[in-house]
């Protein structure tokens, strides 16, 4: 009984030390788990942003939004946002995407069947188990909408309190 406890305890230490050198090893942000691409725009973590990814140009309406590999459930929900990438009304309902068995989906393929306006959208795409955030601007042929002020983002976050 003593040795088959000794075997246990010492699998799940080295378990335990496995996972740690897997962490360890992790580079990818928690909330950037796989690569993001809009509209033919790669999403890239900008330093000192520990929130979300961003598409640096403005993409078309119908814009095609693309994970690395296939994945048996693809979903995404987009929040408009306001310039510096916050969400417009916490807890309005978002534009839902939702695809299977597929690695791609349009911009303009919402559930509701009501395109994006141009403006400012954070979206959460999840696929294999994990969820992506991912801030894009849609664009505006009037020039009306402009650009988020990331930096007044990283700013905010940053300061201390």
């Amino acid at each position: 009984m003593k040795m088959m406890f000794r075997t246990a305890a010492m699998a799940m230490v080295m378990a335990v030390a496995l996972a740690g050198l897997a962490l360890a090893d992790e580079k990818r942000p928690l909330v950037y788990p796989f690569d993001v691409t809009v509209g033919g725009q790669k999403a890239a973590m900008q330093e000192g942003n520990m929130l979300f990814a961003v598409v640096k140009d403005p993409v078309k309406p119908d814009a095609v939004v693309a994970i690395e590999k296939e994945s048996p459930l693809f979903i995404i929900n987009a929040f408009a946002c306001k310039e510096d990438g916050t969400v417009m009304e916490p807890g309005a309902r978002p534009a839902v995407l939702f695809n299977q068995n597929a690695k791609e989906t349009t911009l303009n393929a919402t559930m509701d069947k009501k395109p994006l306006k141009p403006g400012t959208y954070l979206m959460n795409i999840v696929a294999h188990n994990a969820t992506s955030r991912v801030v894009f601007t849609i664009e505006d042929k009037t020039g009306k909408t402009r650009m988020p002020d990331f930096r007044k983002v990283f700013d905010f976050l940053s300061r201390k309190k």
